[in-house]
């Protein structure tokens, strides 16, 4: 199902500092905070981001769109000091980049997110909303999977994603601040701009090019699929809750295997433009899991979590936009 939804916290507007504001997830969670009156403060130091779509849409005149790094202690206490909350998005994302560039992803990713909690417990800020993945589980030895499974990240992000996580626990615990780790699965859709660096909008971007879907292995992977709108849905629930404090979620929307995806997304593009898609079968790549579905009983139940969106209505997003504003 899609639609808008009111991401309106129960009480009065409070102030939320936003690290990643600039993101892919993150551009979205601001623009609806401050739709919803609330006062946002984005830190980013735009290495993966943008506050383009942002100003261009006139958040910049009601929010503090800033720029600088989770790591450097001063700028991040001075620019959050007054919230009454932390959204800590600001990571090296993904497998890929995280082999790429393993020093910066283990300082911004750990070090950073403990200048964060750092900065929080100095300046009494009472909730950190910390943003995970589903990359801490690893290799499912028992599906769906639910938040006791064990945590055996297979690759770096994982890792360093598992850290973040045990960062949280420990200032929970220690300094009584109301931490939550919120374990993305592979996140979709169209926000302020698409991420093309996931699985569903590269499908979308070959076959708009004419070029074969590429699907690594023999197409039986499967992975939870969830629309960056309800990432922001979880969030904004997080934000909302009490007394949820050293808790963990999953927070996905619909499992898929990969070459049902491939033949769903050529499907779309042969319906939309005419044109027939093929789809190539390579080896499977190192350091992924075969097979995932999440067990997403404890959102729902705490946290009144809902996924809104399919992957079918997804991707007819995805495809419209990227026919309308990238012309492939």
């Amino acid at each position: 199902m899609t639609g808008v939804y009111s991401l309106n916290l129960s009480g009065k507007p409070m102030n939320i500092s936003v690290t990643g504001g600039a993101g892919y997830i993150g551009s979205l969670l601001v623009k609806k905070l401050v739709e919803d009156g609330h006062e946002v403060v984005s830190i980013d130091n735009l290495t993966n981001g943008d506050y383009g779509n942002l100003r261009s849409l006139g958040i910049h005149k009601k929010a503090e769109l800033l720029v600088g790094d989770i790591r450097d202690a001063k700028f991040i206490e001075d620019v959050i000091t007054g919230s009454d909350a932390i959204v800590h998005l600001a990571a090296i994302p993904g497998l890929v980049k995280c082999k790429e560039r393993p020093e910066e992803a283990t300082s911004t990713n750990v070090y950073g997110t403990y200048r964060v909690l750092e900065a929080a417990r100095k300046l009494d800020i009472g909730k950190v909303v910390f943003c995970s993945s589903a990359a801490v589980y690893g290799t499912p030895v028992e599906m769906p999977v639910t938040e006791r499974h064990s945590l055996r990240p297979m690759n770096l992000y994982g890792v360093t994603k598992l850290a973040g996580e045990k960062l949280m626990e420990i200032y929970h615990e220690n300094y009584e601040i109301e931490t939550m780790s919120l374990r993305f699965g592979n996140v979709f859709g169209v926000g302020l701009f698409t991420n093309f660096d996931t699985v569903i909008p590269k499908f979308v971007r070959m076959g708009l090019n004419e070029d074969d879907l590429t699907v690594y292995g023999d197409g039986t992977s499967s992975r939870d699929f969830v629309h960056v709108e309800d990432i922001a849905q979880a969030v904004v629930l997080s934000l909302r809750s009490s007394d949820k404090g050293g808790e963990v979620f999953n927070v996905g929307g619909e499992t898929m295997e990969i070459g049902a995806l491939a033949e769903l997304v050529a499907e779309s593009v042969r319906s939309a433009t005419g044109r027939r898609i093929g789809i190539t079968h390579l080896p499977p790549r190192p350091g992924e899991a075969k097979e995932f579905s999440y067990d997403l009983e404890k959102i729902k139940e705490l946290l009144g979590y809902r996924s809104r969106w399919s992957i079918e209505h997804g991707v007819a997003q995805i495809l419209e936009y990227t026919r309308t504003h990238l012309n492939p």
